[in-house]
């Protein structure tokens, strides 16, 4: 006769696969299941974080054509003032991003400028470690921002779809709490449970078991086994039954926002989406690579933002785009740029305070950072906004001090 191990739920959750003697593993998505509290609502405020991989080069992206040091610093990869879209006498957008420029005229764009944090790490996985944990020292010993706010405002009820990210199929560490984590999905069609008949047959028993005749423990992993399975299947209906009346355009970020987008007008009760792009570590031949992105980003996020609109969604879903460190001001011998310090950080929706936010950087010589755009904006101060003023969580206990709030939302 099958045997059912279980140990604790921490280390269910922690450790996963190894302690559930059903005769083969449990699904993957099973330990990375969300869990909320009866808080969690239809209709609430939305925030869609968008991660652009690599490190974005901001001065291609928010471009400071007026800058003589700029184009001292860009032969192969600067953006000219005949090329940029321009916003003012200074700044102006890439000329790829036709999309963000509509959205910022229809004012839900806010452009923040010089964001980043002290003593910048110019080590992709450290420094996306760092935006993640929302911790500067040690911040895998850490857990995600979004988990200890998902954690500390709804408890441990089950609810597996409070966090959700699209488009890779590892759980990024923001969502990750102490005791869980948010729900992650390639795609939709794929959030299901597929394996060996035996592993299926067991699987379905312990789907079946009597909760009242379970010990506590065994109990805990069924309940969150059968949420995550009644989740899985939720989302992917929704995702099937949805018929964008916007044109999306064909890439991997607009298929995810269009996910995001279906899903949000399902009805799920999801307070965090977080969907990628990646692509961004431009070290050579940068300049076509970079307008690639740039397209794509605009393009999918206009899309994006015009069919929330078409489903009368639009004034609650606030979308917040970041990149783990912008690039060098001076670009490299292979007409490219390296890893570099601080960068702009969007947001988008109608609930933003429409502009560009932030000093411009300063690209002389003496202002520069080990020649590095120096921060001006500590993303902490963006995180502590977007959870007190979008999300209604207070920050200072999610973030482990109070940082001061910004100016950046209507």
């Amino acid at each position: 006769m099958t045997t059912i191990s279980i140990a604790t739920r921490r280390e269910f959750l922690t450790r996963g696969l190894g302690l559930v003697g059903v005769g083969a593993a449990l699904p993957q998505f099973l330990i990375r299941t969300a869990l909320a509290g009866p808080n969690a609502q239809p209709g609430q405020n939305v925030l869609v974080v968008l991660q652009l991989s690599g490190g974005n080069d901001g001065l291609s992206t928010v471009v400071p054509y007026a800058d003589d040091n700029y184009h001292r610093a860009r032969r192969a990869t600067r953006i000219t003032a005949e090329e940029v879209l321009k916003i003012d006498r200074h700044l102006g957008f890439h000329p790829n991003l036709n999309g963000l420029l509509d959205l910022l005229d229809d004012s839900q764009l806010s452009v923040l400028q010089g964001v980043g944090y002290p003593n910048p790490n110019r080590s992709h996985f450290q420094s996306m470690d760092i935006w993640h944990a929302a911790e500067l020292a040690n911040p895998r010993r850490a857990h995600g921002w979004l988990g200890r706010y998902a954690e500390r405002m709804f408890g441990d009820s089950i609810d597996p779809e409070l966090a959700i990210a699209v488009g890779n199929d590892q759980t990024p560490l923001a969502l990750q709490g102490a005791n869980y984590s948010g729900l992650s999905l390639q795609r939709p069609e794929t959030f299901r449970f597929f394996g060996e008949s035996t592993v299926g047959e067991n699987y379905n028993k312990l789907m079946e078991l009597e909760q009242s005749n379970m010990a506590d423990e065994l109990g805990y992993v069924t309940r969150t086994a059968v949420a995550a399975n009644a989740a899985s299947e939720r989302i992917r209906q929704l995702a099937a039954r949805y018929r964008s009346t916007v044109s999306y355009p064909r890439s991997a970020l607009a298929v995810s926002l269009q996910t995001v987008a279906g899903l949000i007008a399902g009805g799920l009760h999801t307070r965090v989406y977080y969907v990628f792009q990646g692509g961004y570590d431009t070290h050579a031949g940068q300049r076509l690579r970079h307008d690639r992105l740039m397209r794509d980003l605009g393009d999918a996020l206009a899309a994006f933002q015009k069919d929330l609109a078409a489903q009368g969604n639009a004034d609650r879903v606030l979308t917040m785009a970041f990149s783990e460190f912008g690039r060098r001001v001076q670009e490299n011998g292979s007409q490219g740029t390296d890893h570099g310090a601080a960068g702009p950080m969007f947001l988008v929706g109608p609930g933003v305070r429409a502009g560009i936010l932030g000093e411009r950087p300063n690209l002389s010589s003496r202002a520069l950072d080990r020649g590095d755009v120096r921060f001006g904006l500590d993303f902490r101060s963006v995180y502590a906004t977007m959870l007190e003023k979008w999300l209604g969580a207070p920050s200072g206990p999610i973030l482990g001090e109070q940082f001061p709030l910004l100016d950046c939302l209507a």
